[in-house]
């Protein structure tokens, strides 16, 4: 089941992208460089508290295993707990956040990706996102370069 987040749902999206992220980051937030949680958590309150952002939560009988949030032409945030990857559950969720976004017109869309998670990159090419060329670090320790990919928005 997908639904809307709510302010309930804030230590739970930061849970799951804690787990996906060190799994899939663990390169960048090690044990000498532990996960960012002040700021991820600091992050996900702003996302929340904006009227133009819509976040989602995906359940599944165990309880919450992903997450989108999206507006304005932007897919802010999309994860899913790794012992759900390669499930399809993603490109659920990526559907629908391409659903909402569409809603903005036929102009394109945009995200920023981590340069080393090449997994979310891989992700992201198969769906038709594109590299911008812009590149730019992280704001949190220790500041990983993310670049901005595109796609075309479908009305």
């Amino acid at each position: 089941m997908i639904r809307r987040a709510t302010d309930e749902d804030l230590l739970t999206l930061l849970d799951i992208e804690r787990t996906a992220s060190s799994t899939a980051l663990a390169h960048i937030f090690g044990s000498d460089r532990p996960f960012p949680v002040d700021d991820v958590l600091a992050r996900w309150r702003i996302v929340l508290d904006d009227p133009d952002t819509v976040t989602l939560i995906d359940e599944d009988e165990s309880g919450p295993v992903g997450y989108a949030a999206y507006g304005n032409r932007w897919l802010h945030h999309l994860g899913l707990l790794p012992r759900l990857w390669g499930s399809g559950r993603a490109d659920v969720l990526h559907a629908l956040v391409l659903d909402g976004l569409s809603a903005h017109g036929p102009d394109a869309s945009y995200l920023w990706v981590l340069v080393d998670n090449h997994r979310a990159r891989s992700f992201y090419v198969r769906h038709g996102w594109y590299e911008t060329g812009v590149r730019e670090p992280e704001v949190f320790a220790p500041f990983p370069v993310k670049m901005q990919m595109t796609r075309p928005t479908e009305s």
